[in-house]
């Protein structure tokens, strides 16, 4: 019993001079990283400006709340035969989010997309009651943030937005041709997926 006593003694003392285990400790630091700001895609136009913001920002929130559930990517044929169909088999809005974190794993500088010219004009648009399809360029820019080239990525695809329960969201992304002697993001795609 005497043990018990001087054993529980040391503990109380060694407490005693140290403080009380139970203070509060102090705060982690909030995370500075701030996801841009979520736009309400209450017009087919909209999901780009959110699909934009969630390629530039290092969480991915923004581009996937902007990807219908059965969201589909389709690549031209000539990257298909290049790459092989395994490299684009089935790919859903999972593949897409799991490429998505790849591309910001390689390339953690800047990232940035434009969707239609610099004024975000597309060269055909059709906007109806539920859905609406729009055709031209798109232009993505990834920096390695190693000091080493930018890389880009263009080319022409057809983009095809529904509307759903929380707004427009973007079901199909069909690459249709080159743009200039860029690499389509079809081969971005089928590159890092089978990587």
């Amino acid at each position: 019993m005497k043990g018990g006593i001087l054993a529980a003694a040391l503990v109380f003392a060694m407490l005693s001079t140290q403080g009380c285990i139970f203070n509060p400790r102090d705060a982690e630091p909030p995370d500075t990283e701030e996801q841009d700001p979520w736009i309400v895609p209450n017009t087919p136009k909209d999901v780009f400006l959110n699909l934009t913001s969630g390629v530039a920002s290092s969480k991915n929130s923004n581009y996937e709340r902007s990807l219908d559930p059965e969201f589909r990517f389709y690549p031209r044929p000539e990257d298909e035969a290049s790459l092989g169909e395994a490299a684009f088999a089935d790919w859903t809005k999972d593949v897409e989010l799991e490429w998505l974190a790849r591309v910001k794993d390689f390339y953690p500088g800047q990232r940035a997309i434009q969707f239609g010219d610099a004024q975000g004009r597309f060269a055909y648009e059709d906007i109806q009651v539920g859905m609406a399809t729009f055709e031209g360029q798109y232009l993505i820019t990834l920096d390695p943030g190693d000091g080493g080239d930018v890389e880009t990525y263009a080319g022409i695809a057809r983009f095809i937005v529904v509307q759903g329960t929380q707004g427009w969201v973007l079901t199909e992304w069909r690459d249709l041709d080159v743009n200039g002697n860029f690499a389509t993001s079809g081969y971005l795609r089928g590159t890092l997926r089978a990587f």
